[in-house]
């Protein structure tokens, strides 16, 4: 990038992209949740396949222009990794945070007020408290985390499969843990439903949780493929140097 382009239209493209991407996660994956509220269809396997599919999409539509991070804590951890620019971080988080937003305001306003409006919530029925909804986000995004380095970010990894390994992780913690503790694994997922129901009650677990655990990731992978690195470094293997 050229000095002239810093704060130019190559910007704005990434960030449209973080804002397009972040409110279809959240239209798909918190809709999946108030449309199977309010047709008893379904279901948490329902939901998680959504939320992991359009994942998978938005991966392959977006990331060779902003990385289709769709995630603050992610694009957080991004910049820790050296894959973001530092600069770039508040641009993505509030094109991640606005699209969300916007995305729980066209849900309130084209579905209506079903499922707890798709909020991720420990789910108080099963004596599920937010510690332990806290200790769950940590492991989930820690994982999600690990997954995204070791498939997007790792040198010698097969790039070209990355977003169906993300894709498939999404989904399969949805699945599991999204009817027991939320499974947001991602701050601004959180955010648009919240905002929809006007009750932030919970949502700090979903900020704590996410950006701990995904910095926690962060740093296992450099320590657990620190190895594997070196060597495609010696042999003439360049890095990834995207910014998903």
């Amino acid at each position: 990038m050229t000095p002239g382009d810093a704060m130019g239209l190559p910007d704005f493209r990434k960030y449209a992209c973080e804002f397009i991407g972040t409110f279809s996660l959240v239209f798909f994956a918190a809709g999946a949740v108030m449309v199977g509220a309010a047709t008893d269809d379904l279901g948490a396997i329902g939901a998680g396949l959504i939320s992991g599919l359009v994942i998978t999409i938005v991966i392959y539509a977006f990331g060779e222009v902003s990385g289709a991070h769709v995630n603050p804590a992610l694009s957080l951890a991004a910049v820790y990794l050296g894959k973001l620019e530092k600069r770039l971080l508040p641009g993505y988080v509030m094109a991640q945070m606005a699209g969300s937003g916007a995305a729980g305001l066209v849900l309130l306003w084209t579905v209506g007020r079903y499922g707890d409006m798709g909020a991720n919530l420990p789910n108080a029925a099963l004596g599920v408290t937010p510690g332990v909804a806290l200790a769950i986000e940590f492991f989930l995004s820690f994982l999600l985390m690990w997954v995204i380095c070791g498939t997007a970010y790792h040198d010698a990894a097969n790039t070209s499969f990355a977003g169906v390994a993300i894709g498939a992780t999404v989904g399969i913690e949805v699945m599991l843990m999204g009817p027991y503790a939320g499974a947001a694994m991602n701050p601004a997922r959180a955010f648009g439903p919240y905002l929809a129901l006007g009750d932030f009650t919970h949502f700090w677990i979903y900020v704590v949780g996410p950006v701990a655990g995904m910095l926690a990731g962060a740093a296992t992978y450099r320590f657990t493929h620190a190895p594997a690195a070196g060597a495609a470094a010696a042999a003439g293997g360049g890095g990834a140097g995207d910014d998903r």
